[in-house]
């Protein structure tokens, strides 16, 4: 195999990596994520385990309404969670989908069971809530003193996962005990992606390696191997008749070296 169809083999081969890198660096995934979930029940919930999974930067959870969200000690969460119905979010089934779980303790629609709506006493007619028709109903969802910290929004409410205490539960629900939206979780993930560029550059040398070697092949270089080789010959010859010059190395060369006579005495020879 000569060194011209190795190149060019080594060339195709560029080839495909280069292909194989560039796809490769399309298809490659961002390493932020938001994974959602939707909720059907007023109460989600989220225990240390999960709180724990590494990359996890920041919660998020959205109502049509007021929205509430708590962190508590395991002890307390468990305590309030078993009077109330919540999704459970058990971890991640891939990148795009959670796991969850319902925990119904409370039917909202059976009056006997679940803790009745309270509503605040209706306006009088000139006040500002009876100007601007806000609602002012809010559902009883217990004492809140199990909580450790508290944040609140309307219609959403955002939480940074490091402002929670590790082994500590997070809760949210929503105010008026109507179901939340949905829940979000934003990580940041690992993405095998060191060997991309590499690749891409490794067999972009390769390509073009072999793009030389496969153009060479197309061109007649033999003229120009015939001008080297005559000019190397030219070069190399002794014109016949040509006499050396007079004390150059050609002329001692072609005299012969001569090696000075050395007189040895031999060993024991006597004087």
């Amino acid at each position: 195999m000569t060194l011209r169809t190795t190149a060019i083999i080594a060339g195709a081969l560029g080839l495909l990596m280069l292909v194989a890198g560039l796809v490769a660096q399309a298809l490659r995934p961002e390493p932020a994520v938001v994974t959602k979930a939707t909720l059907d029940t007023p109460v989600v919930v989220l225990g240390p385990e999960v709180l724990a999974l590494p990359g996890l930067e920041r919660l998020a959870v959205t109502a049509t309404g007021g929205v509430v969200a708590h962190t508590a000690r395991p002890v307390d969460a468990q305590a309030w969670l078993a009077q109330h119905s919540a999704t459970v979010v058990t971890g991640y089934a891939s990148w795009e989908e959670l796991t969850t779980r319902t925990a119904a303790r409370i039917d909202p629609d059976n009056a006997s069971h679940a803790p009745s709506p309270t509503a605040e006493p209706s306006p009088s007619p000139g006040s500002d809530a009876a100007a601007t028709g806000a609602p002012k109903e809010t559902y009883e969802y217990g004492s809140d003193d199990v909580w450790r910290r508290n944040w609140t929004g309307v219609g959403r409410v955002s939480v940074a996962v490091p402002a929670i205490s590790p082994g500590e539960y997070f809760v949210a629900n929503s105010v008026d005990g109507s179901n939340l939206g949905t829940v979000e979780i934003s990580a940041q993930r690992q993405v095998n992606d060191a060997w991309i560029s590499p690749l891409i550059w490794l067999g972009t040398v390769l390509a073009i390696l072999g793009a030389l070697a496969a153009v060479s092949a197309l061109i007649d270089v033999r003229p120009v191997q015939e001008r080297v080789e005559s000019w190397t010959t030219k070069r190399s010859r002794v014109a016949v008749g040509e006499q050396p010059k007079p004390g150059s190395r050609r002329e001692r060369r072609l005299a012969g070296s001569t090696l000075p006579d050395v007189e040895v005495d031999e060993k024991g020879q006597k004087s």
